[in-house]
């Protein structure tokens, strides 16, 4: 049986040009790339609160047992891998702390398989597990059997937790096992490939059953069966729905300058946080989200009004927690408590006793220039131009047809739903704002408040500012930062917005 095993696998294994062993090595040149990655969404990472993937070499205080070992597996996945995985890792009772950057186009999905338990044997213990993480870096990939280890690497008290992190730009995709185009008429191959798709459905369901992958996850993945065909997640908030950790750079994970900043802006960064804990909601709990934040202050008021009318360094709405923090920077986390039993009553001083405040700890999780870009139309770095409303029946698919989403209630009644277009007309200079050549480049101008812009194009930066438009006026173009320019399109906060081809 472990024979013929073995050739179904080797019959029905996804080959991306010439197949050959992954190669599995050392890599501490990858250590400062990761000591940059820090969560867009808030999560606490195995290295601490409010911390990187992984910290620096130096770093006093830190979690690494025996030290810190990176491993690097590229390549296509081929049988023997997983074994050679664990003899670089070592024995379960001895072995150092590592973590794991994987880029492979996929190979033999029984590996991946064999691969993702073998890590997933690193997680166990009382104590801080050997595993600190798998990543998948941005310009890299891990497709196919490679993506099914990715997933796999996890406990289930791994849930909700930052193990398993993908770099914004990085390609994560699923699909289903085939058969090789060119033995699709031979009857042996096509019972070899339902054998090992239920092999797989197993694991799925596993993962499902465990915790620490949603239903979801599987339901998009059924839908891609083809060699060249994936559900493809990029780091962004449908990444994090599928409880793997979407992290960012210095473009994208700078924290935020507080200069600027509206309760507007406030509001909608905590909308996609609450989304980004979402992966438990069922379909009835979406009647009650947007989560319904209250507030006597105009939505475009100051944060830095705000903490001066309150007189203190955090606030709290209960739909939403706020800090100033240190270098004039912006913390943030979703859900606050006022003490009231009734929702939605505005902003207040947050919870003290004689230990401190009494929720979240002593520091929020740092807002982030990629969060920020969520809620400015600028997912991941791109401007979104055609988006999907979020599906209240909690599935987010990616059907080959998009057409054939399932959309209920009064709001997707649109023709031109579930892709909706987004309207960038109208947009004008919320104050005077320098123009500049590149974001955060020389200044080329200064136009005044009111002026009417054309919004032509967006990025992140590594600088406090995190999102900038490329924008427009007569004959002229710069870069401005987004926080200046008032998009009508975007004036609430409670557009929750997928953008079509950016999960």
């Amino acid at each position: 049986m472990g024979v013929i095993r073995a050739v179904l696998a080797a019959a029905l294994a996804f080959v991306g040009g010439v197949a050959q062993a992954a190669e599995i090595s050392l890599r501490d040149d990858l250590r400062p790339r990761l000591a940059q990655l820090w969560p867009i969404y808030g999560e606490d990472t195995n290295a601490g609160r409010n911390s990187p993937v992984l910290l620096p070499a130096g770093s006093v205080n830190h979690p690494y047992y025996g030290g810190l070992r990176i491993i690097s597996v590229s390549g296509v996945i081929e049988p023997g891998d997983a074994e050679r995985l664990a003899a670089l890792i070592g024995p379960e009772d001895s072995v150092t702390s590592f973590a794991v950057v994987l880029d492979s186009p996929g190979g033999n999905f029984l590996e991946g398989v064999a691969m993702g338990e073998t890590l997933r044997l690193y997680r166990q213990g009382n104590g801080d597990p050997a595993l600190n993480g798998v990543v998948v870096l941005a310009e890299s990939e891990c497709m196919s059997a490679c993506a099914v280890a990715f997933a796999l690497a996890a406990l289930p008290r791994d849930s909700g937790r930052s193990v398993r992190y993908v770099e914004q730009g990085a390609r994560l995709g699923f699909h289903m096992p085939f058969v090789p185009l060119d033995q699709q008429a031979r009857q042996t191959e096509i019972a070899a490939a339902m054998d090992l798709t239920y092999q797989i459905m197993s694991e799925y369901i596993q993962l499902i059953g465990n915790g620490i992958a949603p239903s979801a996850l599987v339901q998009n993945a059924l839908h891609y069966r083809r060699p060249n065909d994936f559900f493809l997640l990029r780091g962004g908030l449908v990444t994090r729905f599928m409880d793997f950790v979407p992290v960012a750079g210095p473009k994208g994970g700078t924290p935020l300058a507080l200069a600027g900043l509206t309760q507007r802006d406030a509001f909608n960064m905590c909308q996609y946080l609450t989304y980004s804990k979402g992966r438990d909601m069922i379909a009835a709990g979406y009647e009650f989200w947007p989560v319904e934040i209250g507030s006597e202050f105009p939505d475009d008021t100051p944060l830095r009004t705000l903490f001066d009318r309150y007189g203190d360094r955090r606030l709290a709405n209960d739909g939403c927690s706020i800090e100033w923090q240190e270098g004039d920077t912006l913390g943030i986390t979703p859900f606050g408590d006022c003490g009231r039993q009734s929702t939605g009553g505005g902003w207040c001083a947050a919870l003290r006793d004689d230990y401190g405040y009494t929720q979240h700890g002593d520091t929020l999780p740092r807002a982030t220039g990629a969060l920020l870009a969520d809620s400015l139309g600028c997912h991941g770095g791109q401007l979104t131009t055609r988006y999907y409303r979020w599906d209240a029946g909690n599935r987010f698919f990616e059907e080959e047809d998009p057409e054939a989403y399932s959309w209920v209630g009064e709001l997707y009644d649109a023709p031109e739903a579930p892709i909706l277009p987004m309207d960038w007309s109208g947009a004008r200079l919320g104050s005077n704002v320098n123009i500049r050549t590149a974001p955060g480049g020389d200044r080329l101008a200064r136009w005044s408040e009111g002026t009417p812009v054309d919004v032509l194009n967006c990025a992140l930066s590594a600088d406090g500012q995190g999102v900038w438009y490329q924008v427009r006026n007569g004959g002229q173009t710069g870069w401005a930062s987004a926080r200046y320019i008032d998009v009508p399109a975007l004036a609430g906060w409670d557009l929750m917005i997928r953008p079509v081809g950016f999960e």
